[in-house]
């Protein structure tokens, strides 16, 4: 089980340190590509989409492939999308909105594989944990987004930064799943009946809990994008302060999901999730 949480963290952490690589450096290709607020608006939409399109369907994949091999594809998928977008932020916005529709189609089934995993673990382990886990990708978003200070600050270009973190996800997360509980795709018991994953999506719960995650992601989608943007613009602040500024708000949730099992365990998750929702 050791090995199992470990792995978990690993996944977890690798997500967050992608996306966060990519954000850190927003600011910077918005200006090498000259772009308006509202044409990077359409540019960002480009990872939006390819979740938007993966998502609905990772449940499928995951439980045809498997949590593990489903994070293996993703791994590499990802780390590809985003190597094109950092090569090809040299030449243009097409390159780039291909790149980020693939690393957005690679993240987001690579969430949904590493929560299906998370879950699992946590069930055997018998007490809260995938909040935890979640903070393990928070950790990964500081670092990411550190790093991309210190980048910034070095004068390393955006290529060079988003090629390297590219290939360090495509060979991580390969990696880090050898340490899951379910690395293959759960077999059905002999003799019962297997329920396809879309059947979840007419269930009026499943729907509930969509609501819920759509309002919390559009908050901390639009603080994760525009956030080093509106600094630097704004307040006209240099661009690793402005990477920095995301560094801090990514702080803030790491410590929110590191200490919200307790909160769970102590308050019940739908009085966690009244409070969190208010503040």
């Amino acid at each position: 089980m050791r090995r199992a949480v470990r792995a978990v963290y690993y996944v977890f952490f690798g997500a967050g340190f992608a996306f966060a690589s990519w954000a850190s450096r927003i600011p910077q290709v918005r200006d090498g590509l000259r772009l308006s607020p509202g044409s990077l608006g359409l540019l960002l939409l480009s990872i939006a989409a390819g979740s938007l399109i993966a998502l609905p369907l990772a449940g499928t994949v995951v439980a045809r492939l498997g949590a593990a091999r489903t994070i293996t594809l993703m791994a590499v998928l990802s780390g590809g999308g985003l190597a094109t977008a950092a090569v090809g932020y040299r030449s243009g916005v097409a390159p780039v909105v291909v790149g980020l529709f693939l690393f957005g189609v690679g993240n987001g089934t690579w969430d949904v594989a590493m929560n299906v995993e998370g879950t699992f673990v946590e069930q055997c382990l018998g007490r809260a944990i995938l909040p935890r886990f979640h903070a393990g990708f928070s950790i990964g978003t500081v670092a990411g987004a550190l790093l991309g200070v210190a980048m910034v600050a070095l004068g390393v270009s955006v290529t060079a930064h988003l090629l390297a973190v590219a290939i360090l996800i495509a060979i991580g997360g390969p990696w880090a799943v050898r340490g899951f509980l379910t690395v293959t795709a759960p077999a059905a018991e002999d003799g019962g009946a297997t329920r396809h994953p879309l059947q979840a999506w007419l269930e009026p719960r499943t729907l509930l809990l969509g609501f819920f995650v759509f309002c919390m992601a559009f908050i901390e989608g639009t603080g994760v994008d525009w956030l080093g943007v509106a600094v630097i613009d704004g307040y006209h602040a240099t661009p690793a302060v402005g990477s920095l500024a995301l560094g801090v708000f990514l702080a803030a949730m790491t410590m929110g999901r590191w200490f919200g099992p307790a909160l769970l365990d102590r308050f019940g998750r739908g009085a966690s999730v009244r409070a969190s929702a208010a503040s």
